[in-house]
């Protein structure tokens, strides 16, 4: 049999499916793409060129390792976010498309031109304060990430998008910073996912994802609480908090925001009408 763009594919696609990959279509160009050294829409150009048999030999080990429910991400070694291309690899947290809309929150608060630094807790890639970095060329921002893997890996998504721009700290939380620094702007996306949801996440999620990046203890609230306990000495008066949460907790963040004193706090909801993020602003003019 010859294979051609077009029969691959579909072949890819039914087969991905049947092993229940939700989004087979897409994962099937993605790694096909990938294979080929060329992007998605070239597929379609020469969706009737026959495959050589070196190349059926590069994308064969790639749809396996889906069908095994990696995520494409890791075996691609890469995840879009924003319009700019992470690195990303097994022990890195994936960034979502939803994050997006933290880094946009930030960026609104962050008129053209001004000079402010900015803090990203929990940056595992650095997807969102790189892309602020990238986005606010007059802004520094500082990233923090408990995890040694994944802050060597921010460093070169700094390097890569935002040189001399963007710093990784490696460490816990502020205790990775210089004491005393604050700053206008403090973004967040934390793991949240209590630890009895674990059974519920997908396997490509629970099976593959660092649960450094996950699990916040019982009520997935652990790392969101001390986050925002240690608002007061970092976040400057008047100055923008933003964190990403899970949907059913927004209740909930939004009454720490409250108790530790932020004003204006507000649950803003993604494209999906869920509840995904929460703001909310220091005490004091700003």
């Amino acid at each position: 049999m010859t294979w051609t763009v077009r029969s691959l594919l579909a072949w890819a696609r039914e087969w991905l499916a049947s092993k229940g990959v939700e989004s087979p279509r897409l994962d099937a160009e993605l790694l096909l793409a990938s294979a080929l050294g060329c992007d998605r829409v070239r597929l379609y150009i020469d969706v009737d060129k026959p495959l050589a048999p070196e190349e059926l030999a590069r994308f064969k080990p790639l749809v396996q390792r889906r069908a095994a429910r990696e995520p494409v991400a890791y075996i691609l070694g890469s995840k879009e976010f924003y319009g700019r291309r992470f690195d990303v690899c097994p022990g890195v947290f994936i960034p979502r498309p939803e994050t997006e809309l933290l880094v946009q929150l930030a960026l609104e608060a962050i008129p053209r031109g001004a000079e402010v630094r900015v803090l990203d807790l929990c940056a595992g890639s650095g997807a969102v304060g790189v892309t602020i970095a990238a986005e606010r060329p007059q802004a520094l921002v500082d990233l923090v990430e408990l995890s040694p893997q994944a802050a060597e890996v921010a460093r070169r998504n700094a390097e890569k998008h935002a040189p001399g721009r963007a710093v990784v700290l490696q460490g816990d939380l502020y205790g990775a910073l210089p004491p005393g620094q604050r700053y206008p702007i403090i973004v967040a996306n934390p793991p949240y996912v209590p630890l009895a949801d674990g059974p519920r996440l997908a396997p490509d999620i629970l099976d593959h994802e660092p649960h450094l990046a996950l699990f916040a203890g019982e009520d997935g609230l652990e790392v969101l609480r001390a986050l925002i306990c240690g608002l007061r000495g970092r976040l400057e008066p008047g100055g923008l908090f933003g964190a990403e949460i899970d949907p059913p907790q927004s209740a909930r963040v939004a009454d720490l925001c409250k108790a530790a004193g932020l004003s204006g706090v507000r649950v803003v909801r993604d494209l999906a009408g869920l509840d995904r993020h929460v703001t909310g602003r220091a005490a004091g003019e700003g």
